[in-house]
């Protein structure tokens, strides 16, 4: 567990580190050929990237204030690279094994007086985001349909703030739900 741990991570420091675009393209097919071996339904790949495409296209636009259009691809592309690699890897592995390997993983932490089960829970959750930000984008649709508004790409533009504003309160809604769990767990987060 704590080798397919540390893969998972320099896999993910790479794909942002390497700037080549042949080697990003052997990334996807790697991702690719891992989706074909655990046999994983194509459409919940695509569903996978289709939710995070929003917060894709956010760093994107937010990006090019900063720098070129295709530095701006590029890191698009990486963030769904590792977005769909995390997604094949927590479909692959339990969250129970997860948490027990980053815990083994960080144990020698113990040294700093810093406690590696803590952590262990906040790095499955962080995994575990994606599918919160798909939560929150069902929840968004649905409450944009209930204002008669349709949910795509002329809507994004012309009607971001709402968007925005709906997906981020009920974000850091969730996120405040998951610490006040976590606390009452006896997690110290602060």
């Amino acid at each position: 567990m704590i080798f397919l741990i540390l893969f998972f991570i320099a896999y993910s420091l790479a794909v942002f580190l390497i700037n080549n675009l042949f080697v990003l393209i052997g990334f996807t097919i790697f991702n690719i050929i891992l989706m074909l071996i655990f046999k994983i339904n194509f459409k919940k790949i695509v569903k996978n990237i289709l939710n995070i495409l929003i917060f894709t296209i956010f760093v994107f636009l937010f990006n090019l204030i900063f720098s070129p259009i295709l530095d701006c691809l590029m890191l698009a592309w990486k963030i769904l690279i590792v977005t769909n690699f995390a997604f094949i890897f927590s479909s692959v592995i339990s969250k129970t094994k997860l948490a027990e390997g980053l815990s083994k993983l960080l144990y020698p932490l113990k040294i700093f007086k810093v406690n590696p089960d803590e952590i262990a829970i906040m790095l499955v959750i962080a995994l575990n985001f994606i599918n919160i930000i798909q939560n929150e984008i069902k929840t968004l649709k649905l409450s944009l349909k209930a204002r008669n508004i349709k949910f795509n790409l002329k809507t994004f533009f012309t009607k971001s703030h709402i968007i925005f504003i709906l997906f981020f309160a009920n974000l850091f809604k969730r996120v405040n739900v998951i610490e006040k769990s976590l606390i009452l767990r006896g997690l110290k987060l602060k």
